[in-house]
């Protein structure tokens, strides 16, 4: 039997390969084997896996007996504690066991010194008036009315000086 990966890290729900070599029961070429261990999300069923196609073959006249293997996937689930966890398989059909070893390791711990960095806001893009929170813009600089104030100011400056002017003459 064998697992892919054996030894895996917790925190995490893992997926790991599960194949085992059954022998055929008499009577049938299908076969099926089940896995358990206390470090899965529940009972595994092992499946033949699918023929392989003619064309895949180099010979196609040649035809040879089914392999016994069996496979299918099995959960580790992210709360499992670290430690050793037997993994047990029984053959359908004749009854064969096998077992083998999973190992879950600890997760890393994360330093005191790692901080994670989330922004508050928006970037600031451009946009005039357009952008989002422009009307909360608090950027220094001379505000809009003050703006408006000195150009009208200017403009009827101007005006009264060119009054001025064209009456002299």
């Amino acid at each position: 039997m064998q697992l892919v990966p054996d030894r895996v890290q917790g925190g995490a729900t893992r997926s790991i390969r599960v194949r085992a070599f059954c022998p055929v029961p008499q009577g049938g070429t299908e076969y099926r084997a089940t896995a358990r261990s206390d470090a899965f999300t529940g009972v595994v069923t092992l499946t033949q896996p699918p023929p392989a196609s003619p064309a895949a073959t180099s010979d196609p006249v040649t035809t040879e007996a089914p392999s016994p293997e069996v496979r299918g996937f099995a959960l580790v689930d992210e709360d499992t504690t670290p430690g050793r966890y037997e993994v047990d398989v029984k053959c359908e059909g004749t009854n064969d066991t096998g077992t083998t070893t999973l190992t879950v390791t600890a997760r890393p711990r994360a330093t005191a010194t790692e901080t994670r960095v989330v922004p508050t806001r928006a970037p600031r893009a451009g946009g005039g008036g357009t952008a989002a929170g422009a009307a909360e813009d608090d950027s220094p600089g001379i505000p809009v009315g003050v703006t408006v104030a000195v150009v009208l100011a200017a403009l009827g400056g101007g005006v009264a000086v060119a009054r001025r002017s064209s009456g002299k003459r």
